[in-house]
């Protein structure tokens, strides 16, 4: 019998990407004692089990208020803040917006987002691919960020002073950028590198 994966992450709430003791019993009950569990860098769950069950169990997930996504070369669920300081402070309904807007959609390869909501920058969005702060009312965009291998590097300011109902939209705009002039498989700081960061800047018609 053929099994399939799909991951599974909480939704954003105060006190970052949290699954609750009500979560977990529901994920176990709903994929099943056949179905293997593995916790991912990612901030989910990624669940394999029998493809027969695999769209139904989706759906009750879903209705749980659980967030399911794909697997693969895809943009991955926003990695957030614990939003410490509280959801209006921190933006936590510009995160959510993100968030819908981009995860899951198909790139070259795996991306990774971060967003912060504050400068203190808990969570580590400069050693993303796309990394969100939040600056007082406005927010500061930087691409380019690697955490992993001998070429760590922390990501470059892209824009800066983008205002809450813009930054869905232009994040969107980077990674569709990327999805059509990346190369297959090119990690998306090596995009950066390559197109350079003024090219990117004037093909969105961004500045500084």
């Amino acid at each position: 019998m053929k099994r399939v994966q799909f991951a599974v992450s909480p939704e954003i709430r105060v006190g970052g990407s949290v699954f609750t003791p009500a979560d977990m019993v529901a994920i176990g009950q709903i994929v099943g004692e056949d179905a293997q569990i593995e916790l991912s860098t990612f901030q989910q769950l990624i669940i394999e089990m029998n493809e027969e069950k695999a769209c139904d169990a989706k759906k009750a997930l879903r209705e749980k208020g659980l967030c399911v996504y794909e697997t693969g070369s895809v943009v991955k669920n926003l990695s957030v803040c614990s939003f410490c300081k509280g959801a209006e402070i921190e933006g936590l309904e510009a995160a959510r917006n993100l968030n819908d807007t981009i995860a899951g959609m198909s790139v070259p390869f795996t991306l990774r987002v971060g967003y912060t909501g504050c400068p203190n920058a808990c969570g580590e969005p400069l050693v993303k691919d796309i990394g969100i702060v939040k600056r007082k009312e406005t927010f500061e965009i930087y691409v380019g960020g690697q955490s992993k291998t001998m070429e760590a590097k922390t990501a470059e300011l892209l824009v800066e002073q983008v205002k809450e109902e813009q930054l869905s939209s232009i994040v969107q705009s980077i990674i569709t950028l990327y999805q059509t002039q990346g190369k297959k498989r090119e990690k998306f700081f090596k995009f950066v590198e390559r197109y350079g960061l003024e090219n990117v800047r004037k093909e969105l018609g961004l500045s500084s």
